[in-house]
């Protein structure tokens, strides 16, 4: 008897604890001349804005979690080209060369292409037409990120390079050549 009386007088005391902690102060949502509540203004969200992009931009020039941009290039080749009797032989090459042409990919994204066009027209009849490019640079820093057989004679090569390493090739390029 005394057990279950305890029992009931701990269970009202804490209901009452939990309902007095729970108290909302009432208010009028429709009342927009509160001085508690001011509306806002346009200025207000300016501010608030301006706050939240400073909070921003912070963040990530502090954040150890923040990773720059890269660059990404895929090279492909053909098993089947390449000069050699031996099969497997023929496959390292084609990685090889999948290799090399994902470095020129790059290249010409960091770099750009120079290009040289020929058009010789006789008699109002085009003749010739000759167009070639060339891509020049230097690129260090590149990580091979997947080598993959792609059908039974295509090798692919995806590779990756960082925005910080396309920044200091970019400088290095421009003082060599100024």
């Amino acid at each position: 008897m005394r057990y279950t009386l305890l029992k009931k007088s701990i269970g009202i005391l804490s209901l009452g604890l939990l309902s007095s902690g729970c108290a909302v102060p009432s208010m009028n949502l429709l009342d927009s001349g509160s001085a508690q509540y001011p509306r806002p203004t346009m200025q207000s969200k300016q501010i608030g804005l301006n706050n939240s992009q400073q909070v921003l931009s912070g963040a990530l020039q502090q954040s150890p979690l923040y990773q720059a941009p890269f660059l990404r290039a895929v090279g492909m080749s053909s098993v089947a080209i390449q000069p050699s009797k031996n099969l497997n032989q023929r496959r390292l090459l084609a990685i090889r060369a999948a290799k090399i042409d994902a470095y020129r990919v790059l290249a010409e994204q960091i770099h750009g292409v120079h290009l040289d066009g020929q058009t010789t027209v006789a008699e109002a009849i085009l003749t010739s037409d000759i167009l070639s490019s060339a891509v020049r640079g230097t690129i260090l820093g590149a990580e091979t990120i997947l080598i993959e057989a792609t059908g039974g004679d295509t090798y692919t090569v995806e590779m990756t390079i960082s925005q910080a390493h396309v920044d200091r090739l970019i400088l290095v390029y421009k003082n060599s050549m100024l």
